[in-house]
């Protein structure tokens, strides 16, 4: 009767420890699934509040894209915006991170690391080519147009015509790219003797946007190192969707300028220039014809009636591009960038019509004028006929 009864005690008292556990998962579960609510509705309000003040792209067709893709039909224009919208990014050692591979019907993505161009030639670069390396942030990339009408895809059009069967052109443009990393990008290829003729290297804008000189992802990078050091029940407490909206983790910014981490313009400009020193130095070396431009941008000598996102929060998004192109536009014309060096800031002066597909990103018909303008200055610089002689 004594056993009868402990198992008994001891029966009641394992069903009310489980009714417990159970009740508590499923309170928990609830709590979780309604936080995970509040913060979806939270996060939607926030974005339909930041649309309303001033839009950064286009979500769908509109009429003003047929104008900015004359070639293409509204069905095209379509499943650009949707193959646009699936680019995302993922980690790289020492550039720390790159455009992942994709396919889609306008926008590719090569495992390889590129985009695809027009005439895309081989990889790895055949020594029977003269072949040119386009490194860049997104706008180089071509964010919002197919991969006929980037930057690097039209210098191959326009080089190649004129030096049939000789040029192939590389996309290595990758979205929030700053100088630095295209620097290493181009090293990590060096030591795996990927060596091109020519390197072109277009910049302004991200380097200015980063004005602490922490590359983009720096924040849930250092994050991912920091819980490291956390036991995994830490973890998962703080990945709680109750967790993030008791603690309102969910709505905190990255805030990494402080006031010793800030630069002045000038600085980030010296930055900039120490940087074409090092590329210039690695590739002397290395037998390569270097060719730096400063891009145009929206905020200056841009006709603001002309741009369909000329109500977008720039000083807010990057707040030191006003200011680092009214100080670049200063310093280039005494001429200590070098002769390699292409100033574009201004191309898009005068010209009355829609140079942008969103916020930041250029038109096929700016992306064209920059490649005739790249064109021109290498044939120029004698790039071309150099590297041709070398062959």
């Amino acid at each position: 009767m004594k056993f009868d009864s402990s198992f008994g005690r001891i029966s009641n008292f394992y069903k009310n420890l489980a009714l417990i556990v159970l009740n508590t998962i499923i309170v928990l579960l609830v709590l979780n699934w309604l936080a995970s609510g509040i913060i979806d509705y939270q996060n939607y309000l926030r974005k339909k509040a930041d649309s309303g003040k001033s839009r950064y792209s286009f979500k769908k067709y509109e009429e003003p894209l047929k104008e900015m893709f004359p070639n293409l039909a509204k069905m095209d224009i379509e499943e650009l915006l949707d193959d646009t919208r699936h680019i995302s990014q993922s980690f790289e050692p020492y550039t720390q991170f790159k455009e992942k591979p994709f396919t889609g019907k306008s926008v590719n993505v090569d495992p390889r690391g590129f985009r695809p161009v027009k005439d895309q030639g081989p990889w790895p670069p055949s020594p029977d080519f003269i072949n040119i390396f386009v490194f860049g942030g997104s706008t180089t990339f071509g964010y919002g147009v197919p991969d006929v009408d980037t930057i690097p895809s039209y210098l191959q059009e326009l080089l190649g015509s004129k030096y049939p069967g000789r040029i192939k052109v590389y996309n290595f443009g990758r979205g929030g790219y700053i100088s630095v990393q295209e620097r290493m990008l181009l090293e990590k290829m060096i030591l795996r003797d990927i060596v091109p003729d020519i390197a072109v290297f277009i910049d302004g804008l991200n380097d200015l946007a980063h004005e602490d000189d922490r590359p983009a992802h720096t924040k849930e990078l250092t994050k991912f190192m920091d819980e490291g050091e956390k036991s995994p029940l830490t973890k998962c407490i703080v990945q709680m969707p109750i967790f993030k909206l008791i603690t309102g983790s969910h709505t905190k910014t990255e805030h990494v300028q402080d006031e010793d981490s800030k630069r002045s313009i000038t600085d980030l400009l010296r930055r900039y220039k120490i940087n074409m020193e090092m590329i210039q130095s690695t590739s002397s070396h290395f037998k390569i014809k270097t060719l730096f431009v400063w891009q145009p941008v929206p905020v200056y000598k841009c006709g603001h009636e002309y741009n369909l996102f000329s109500n977008f929060d720039y000083d807010g998004y990057v707040p030191s591009l006003k200011v680092g192109y009214g100080e670049m536009a200063k310093v280039f014309p005494s001429g200590e960038f070098g002769d390699n060096f292409l100033w574009l800031a201004d191309v898009q002066e005068g010209l009355n019509k829609s140079l942008y597909v969103d916020a930041i990103h250029y038109t096929p018909y700016l992306c064209r004028l920059i490649a005739q303008k790249i064109a021109d200055k290498l044939e120029e610089q004698k790039m071309i006929k150099d590297v041709k002689l070398n062959h």
